[in-house]
């Protein structure tokens, strides 16, 4: 095979020059031309018949197309150049490689099969494609690498240095409360297979239980089987609208409520009602998966055969089973494979509940280079009352780190700083301990940590754990670095600085004192931060109206991609760009519009502003407002934006988006609830009223109020109610969350 493709390819290096094969092109593309100039001619002279010439190959051209032989014969070169086109065309112009296949033989492979190394890989590939590989003899594999494995490895990593505890992770205690518990609340960020909103979703509505209830799960949400996710539910929560068209069947479908979902399943009711042998059965789950109309009609004939012979069932009972059996295969899963991910499902929602900051920290790691996503998570820590610490020059590492009940940025993850720079400053915070203050990390860190690196190091506040705040350092550095170079070079020439000498280092530090300046501006810090980081992580300029986004935005942008088109939705955030378009036609020509950034606490979106609204709007759209604006998603390009349809300034959010109203109250008595009824029939409104309690056992309860008790937010409504039952205790609520779990 090899001596084969060698002469092959010398042959065809005398025969063709760069220049031929482009004319040979050239000539390919001109014959299409004349062949398209002839269907024209063709279409004018039979007016409206066009007349459909087949173009599939080169033959078949000049057999259909009269014009095309002559001008081939009119030119020897014409004629050379078409028997090169013949001998290239249906030649394989260029090799891909399978993802995940990898061919297994226990012999040379050289022996069964030719192969070849493309230039760009680093290991050999077969010739052959998978279908005639497999035909040969060879055994194909699929092995399929999960970033999560990553995850979970290093999640345990994490527990064992920060807490000292051996988690046997291959074997977790699949009956965990806790877990299922975090599962059905659906907080799954970061959770395998059950992080995104629709998934979220029919988790709760399952109400999962167990590892099998994950394992169908992944099984049916899919396009063709999550029509049946519906009956799932219900048969689980009403065993008596199972039905089992044959009693053998019931063993088989009670794991998965009567639905069948897996192809091993179409395997055992093979067995089970005919007779099937565990190879029969496979030929017909291969058969089904391939949709081969004769090999389904040979196993058909078999299978009504061995129904009869086997279990005595009748032969239109036989092939009303067959049909349904058909249509199960159409869309079965392979149980190995959805058991294997609903286990590394389990895997990281066990994680994520017993050791979150752990968890988190090796998710962070693992998504390091999405700030999407790395903003999406750190918003998760927030939620989870995780603080998420800046990268420090004496704490940090190269990627997130956990540090005691937190969770430290790595050095890494600022701009300018790579992982040279990181290693020096480690290996010798490692080697001789912290670093003291500026000039103490000059004069040890290697050059490759030079001044753009201390400067990006420090926007993102590395030194602040030396005591030193950004603009002391900015105002040191110069001096810090011309210090720190004499010194290295003393000790690279073996001499001692006057420095060295001293044996109480107190002397160099009133030589090189800190300037006592203050530090800069919150918002100048905050967005150099972001500048540096891609995002804010010391504060957010959004902070500090958080429980309001929380009450009122119903949607995670993160996940906006997931949403129906035409969906309604209402983000919340501030303005970070703005982006004016002078209309230049139609009947808006002259007027402007708008394309907005709005920063969210989950990450940005791309909000449209038309004409009108950006008019109507235009004092609220100005950089850094914040504001919550009711949209339309709009789904173009493969790109998600929001198409406006309200703009509403923070402050009168709860007047303008309120839609329910909770209150937390304690233990029930007769007393209050009078006093309170009353306080919410004094403002009429169109809120609904939720109460919050816990019982003595320390559930909590939520209780939805009468329709007389709706209320109008503002109107000293949180003054009345919370005389009643304490401070903090009425919440507004919009409209619940879009695409997800209801809130």
């Amino acid at each position: 095979g090899k001596m084969a493709m060698i002469s092959t390819k010398r042959r065809v290096r005398r025969a063709f020059t760069l220049i031929e094969v482009m004319i040979v092109i050239a000539i390919i593309l001109a014959i299409s031309g004349l062949v398209g100039v002839a269907l024209f001619q063709q279409r004018d002279k039979a007016k409206d018949n066009l007349v459909r010439v087949d173009l599939r190959t080169l033959k078949s051209a000049m057999e259909k197309e009269p014009g095309l032989k002559p001008l081939i014969e009119s030119d020897p070169r014409y004629k050379k150049l078409w028997e090169y086109a013949l001998k290239l065309e249906g030649t394989i112009g260029n090799c891909g490689t399978h993802a995940a296949g990898v061919i297994i033989c226990d012999q040379p492979l050289t022996d069964h099969v030719p192969l070849f190394k493309a230039p760009s890989s680093s290991f050999p590939a077969t010739q052959f494609e998978m279908a005639r590989a497999e035909q040969v003899g060879l055994l194909k594999m699929d092995y399929l690498g999960l970033r999560n494995l990553t995850v979970i490895n290093k999640c345990c990593k994490f527990v064992k240095d920060n807490r000292g505890i051996d988690i046997d992770i291959e074997d977790p205690k699949c009956d965990d409360a806790a877990t299922y518990a975090l599962i059905g609340s659906g907080r799954t960020n970061g959770v395998f297979q059950l992080e995104s909103s629709g998934m979220r979703d029919v988790a709760r509505r399952i109400g999962l239980q167990s590892l099998e209830e994950i394992c169908a799960l992944v099984a049916l949400y899919r396009p063709g089987p999550m029509q049946f996710i519906d009956t799932y539910i219900e048969n689980k929560f009403d065993p008596s609208k199972i039905v089992y068209d044959h009693p053998l069947l019931k063993p088989i479908l009670e794991e998965t409520y009567g639905i069948a979902v897996y192809q091993e399943q179409v395997m055992q009711i093979v067995q089970a009602i005919a007779g099937f042998s565990l190879g029969q059965a496979d030929i017909v789950r291969r058969a089904m998966g391939k949709k081969k109309k004769d090999l389904l009609d040979e196993q058909k004939a078999k299978f009504i055969e061995g129904a009869k012979k086997t279990n005595d069932i009748d032969k239109k009972l036989a092939s009303d089973l067959w049909d349904k059996i058909a249509t199960f295969a159409d869309y079965g899963f392979n149980k190995s494979h959805s058991m294997a991910y609903a286990f590394v499902a389990y895997q990281t929602a066990y994680l994520k509940t017993n050791y979150p900051v752990e968890y988190m920290a090796a998710l962070l790691s693992s998504e390091s280079g999405n700030m999407d996503k790395v903003a999406l998570y750190i918003e998760e820590c927030r939620q989870l009352k995780i603080d998420v610490l800046p990268p420090d020059v004496n704490h940090s590492d190269y990627a997130f780190t956990v540090d005691v009940d937190k969770i430290r940025f790595g050095m890494g993850a600022v701009k300018n700083v790579g992982a040279g720079p990181v290693e020096a400053i480690v290996r010798e915070r490692e080697a001789n301990g912290p670093y003291k203050d500026i000039y103490d990390f000059c004069s040890r860190v290697e050059s490759s940590v030079n001044k753009r690196v201390i400067e990006s190091l420090n926007a993102a506040g590395a030194f602040e754990s030396t005591g030193w705040n950004r603009r002391e350092v900015d105002a040191s550095l110069d001096s810090a670095l011309g210090e720190g170079q004499l010194r290295q070079k003393d000790r690279e020439s073996g001499q001692e600085s006057l420095f060295d000498l001293f044996e109480d280092e107190s002397a160099a530090g009133a030589m090189n004192q800190k300037p006592n300046l203050d530090e800069y501006p919150e918002a100048e810090v905050l967005a150099k931060e972001r500048e540096i980081l891609g995002l804010y992580v010391s504060s957010h300029p959004l902070a500090k109206h958080a429980d309001t986004l929380d009450a009122f935005a119903n949607v995670n942008v993160a996940e906006l991609q997931e949403i129906e088109e035409g969906t309604e939705v209402v983000v919340g955030g501030m303005l970070s760009q703005i982006k004016r378009h002078l209309l230049q036609k139609g009947k808006n020509k002259g007027r402007t519009m708008g394309f907005l950034t709005l920063d969210t606490l989950t990450g940005p979106c791309e909000v449209t502003v038309f004409a009108d609204d950006f008019e109507r709007y235009s004092e609220l759209l100005v950089q850094d407002a914040i504001v919550f604006i009711e949209a339309e998603v709009n789904h173009r390009n493969g790109e998600v934006s929001l198409l406006t349809r309200r703009v509403v300034p923070v402050e009168d959010a709860e007047q303008t988006l309120a839609r329910r109203v909770a209150i937390d109250v304690p233990p029930l008595d007769q007393g209050m609830l009078t006093r309170l009824a009353e306080a919410l029939g004094e403002r009429p409104g169109s809120c609904s009223v939720l109460l919050q309690c816990r019982t003595v056992d320390g559930k909590r309860v939520t209780i939805r109020a009468c329709e007389a008790c709706m209320v109008a937010p503002g109107n000293g409504l949180r003054e009345a109610v919370e005389a009643i039952t304490g401070p903090g205790t009425l919440h507004y609520m919009g409209n619940g969350v879009v695409g997800g779990v209801a809130a």
